[in-house]
């Protein structure tokens, strides 16, 4: 059943419309009524009527301002205006607010009821047209992995000819102008397995649904890694003007994606990384490249990105290395910054303001700091500050309140939050460890 407000402030003329209204559509709409503009607003918010009929000259909040109103929550509502005056007096205002029909007192039978038939055929088709709408929806939703698995396999099979590509794309929207692979070797199983366990088919879809989550938070991304050995992602990148920060951005995010899969699922990955290229029938290219990466020989490389492989040499310094043996004066002028963040930890450290002290720029500092410490400033003044909590709540004579305070957190609650993040125990488990 369809539900119908009716709001008058003449008690007559709201039981005539309401008697009429019963005897014609008795199976079919469900009546409330409202005696002025802030009640038919209140009745509207609690039982979101598909139909409304509202007069417009009402005490207080009038019907068009009410009209208004309700609207802001029932955008698809229909409304119609009941007035003793010219409708074309409030033409212009109705026509603002999408009122669909007007009736004019004194009203008849027959015009009520002519009204209300076409409201209730509208709004039926409406209702069937959303529905129609959501299912399509539903069923897209429900498309978009098989999209993304079926144009995968194609990369991968270098065999684009078997499927139409184009609208693969335009459902992912994604254009691939400028992108690249990368594949995901898990390298061990987690700790928690014992010797004659192997690593399973579901954790191996967690870890490679975790990992498309997170790259997708930075940008768009196709994978593939159900029925593929390794976990296989096809990254569309920002291309900035300086190739080498396009290969900073890239890495870095493989470099990132190695701390998280350790951290949520005790994984050790090693991840290849091929070159970006234009278009999507490149990148077979580039995931050929990434899977040569993984054959890079090197115990101490865990991302490899193919273009700074030099054939010609079994070991070659790759641009993971250059993150961390960037020149002695960067490495000279960080460790002073570690050092006054140790020795500060119980101030309220910004980056602003730490990049200022050391006559830095806050985009170079921030910059830099992640390339030589390997993490952002943020995340390493909380490692800092939880391993000196870890440290003082050994002391069973230290609160954990006191330890919260000590190392720089001005909320307990928080504290206990960002201890959890890091050490997947609260600081009171912790303790009592």
């Amino acid at each position: 059943m369809l539900k119908l407000l009716v709001a008058d402030d003449e008690k007559y003329d709201r039981d005539s419309i309401i008697a009429m209204l019963n005897a014609e559509f008795k199976d079919v709409l469900e009546i409330c009524e409202a005696k002025n503009g802030r009640e038919a607003i209140e009745v509207s918010e609690r039982i979101r009527p598909d139909i409304v009929i509202m007069d417009i000259k009402m005490p207080g909040i009038n019907g068009l301002k009410a009209i208004q109103e309700i609207k802001k929550f029932l955008p698809n509502i229909y409304c119609i205006i009941v007035t003793a005056y010219d409708y074309f007096d409030f033409a212009v205002e109705a026509v603002k607010i999408n009122v669909k029909e007007y009736i004019l007192k004194p009203f008849s039978k027959a015009d009520i009821i002519e009204k209300i038939r076409e409201a209730i055929n509208t709004v039926n088709v409406e209702k069937e047209k959303r529905r129609s709408e959501i299912e399509n929806q539903e069923k897209l939703y429900n498309l978009i992995p098989v999209l993304e698995n079926e144009l995968s396999y194609s990369i991968i099979n270098n065999n684009l000819r078997a499927i139409d590509y184009e609208t693969y794309l335009r459902y992912l929207n994604m254009d691939f102008k400028y992108a690249c692979a990368m594949v995901v070797r898990i390298k061990e199983k987690p700790a928690y397995l014992n010797t004659a366990e192997t690593l399973t088919e579901d954790v191996k879809f967690q870890a490679g649904e975790y990992i498309k989550e997170y790259i997708t938070r930075r940008c768009k991304a196709i994978a593939s890694y159900r029925f593929t050995k390794e976990l296989v992602y096809f990254v569309q990148v920002k291309e900035y003007e300086d190739m080498e920060e396009t290969k900073f951005s890239i890495v870095n995010m493989a470099v990132d994606i190695r701390r998280e899969i350790k951290r949520a699922y005790g994984l050790s990955v090693r991840i290849g990384v091929g070159r970006c290229y234009s278009g999507l029938k490149q990148m077979h290219k580039s995931y050929e490249e990434a899977r040569a990466s993984l054959e890079y020989k090197s115990e101490n490389l865990n991302v490899i990105y193919f273009g700074d492989i030099n054939p010609d040499f079994q070991e070659k310094e790759s641009f993971n290395e250059k993150i961390t043996n960037v020149d002695k004066q960067k490495i000279a002028l960080f460790q002073v910054v570690e050092q006054y963040i140790t020795d500060n930890l119980k101030e309220d450290l910004k980056l602003e303001d730490t990049a200022a002290k050391f006559n830095l720029s806050s985009y170079y500092f921030s910059r830099t700091f992640k390339e030589v410490v390997g993490c952002n400033f943020s995340d390493y003044i909380n490692m800092v500050r939880i391993n000196k909590a870890k440290e003082m709540l050994q002391h069973d004579s230290i609160s954990i309140k006191e330890v919260c305070y000590s190392v720089g957190y001005s909320d307990p609650n928080y504290f206990s939050k960002v201890f959890k993040k890091y050490e997947g125990v609260s600081p009171t488990e912790f303790k009592g460890k």
